[in-house]
């Protein structure tokens, strides 16, 4: 228990050493005010990401079932279980993601500033923002930048077993008439569960599921497309836990 506990202090240090390093290269990026090298980031992410994992000793594996346009912007959407899934959901999309996040995380220090000004925080406790929400995403989208997105919400405290998806991706992708990329984040939650005061050493597997469009949708369809895109990150969790579900069902 002591190295795991040992093993955790080393990675969140490296975790938020790779964020200061590259912080003065995230500052340039938000202080130019020509949203054109806003692209730029996506290396930023991409160092960020591939450091954090080679540091702490983590093999990354990917699964494509297609590979995407990078002149398409998409909606993309994934599993929510640890705090590295941002860091890895960039691993396996080649291409700049803008996320959708809580407005806590705009007030971490350091990564609070940085998050604020280059992603979209969202105020779950003011409804009458939401408008707001929805045109920044969708105006985010139509200038050629795809969004990241955890439906479920939070971090999920009971994984692998998803919880609940919300309505907001499935509104923002169908306006946009964007498509929607399904990624299961599939062993994040063994590596650095929620709320868990352990890190522990798993390869770490993400799976890009193919596009699934939204041409020709209505807000009528979400419960259909949430159904679908929930669908296809399940039976890939399935596939690798299944006894976590089965003893799901027996709760």
């Amino acid at each position: 228990m002591f190295l795991l506990r040992l093993y955790k202090i080393w990675g969140a240090s490296i975790f938020l050493l790779g964020l200061l390093i590259l912080y003065p290269l995230f500052a340039i990026v938000i202080w130019v005010p020509n949203r054109k090298i806003l692209p730029f980031t996506y290396y930023l992410n991409k160092l960020w990401a591939y450091y954090t994992y080679f540091m702490i000793l983590i093999p990354i594996k990917r699964e494509r079932e297609v590979e995407l346009s990078k002149s398409q912007s998409y909606v993309f959407i994934g599993n929510h279980t640890s705090f590295l899934d941002i860091p890895a959901l960039q691993l396996v999309v080649d291409q700049l993601v803008i996320f959708l996040g809580k407005s806590s995380l705009g007030k971490i220090p350091i990564f609070g500033w940085m998050f604020r000004n280059i992603h979209i925080t969202v105020d779950r406790n003011n409804h009458k923002k939401s408008e707001d929400l929805f045109q920044k995403s969708i105006a985010t989208l139509e200038e050629g930048y795809s969004l990241g997105i955890f439906p479920e919400g939070t971090q999920n405290r009971k994984p692998p077993v998803l919880n609940s998806f919300k309505d907001g991706a499935y509104i923002i992708a169908i306006r946009a008439q964007k498509p929607i990329v399904p990624i299961t984040i599939v062993s994040n939650w063994k590596i650095w569960p929620s709320l868990s005061p352990y890190l522990k050493w798993t390869p770490l597997l993400l799976v890009q599921h193919a596009p699934i469009s939204t041409e020709g949708l209505t807000l009528e369809d979400i419960g259909q497309l949430k159904n679908k895109t929930k669908s296809v990150i399940e039976n890939e969790l399935k596939k690798h836990y299944p006894q976590e579900y089965l003893s799901s069902k027996g709760e």
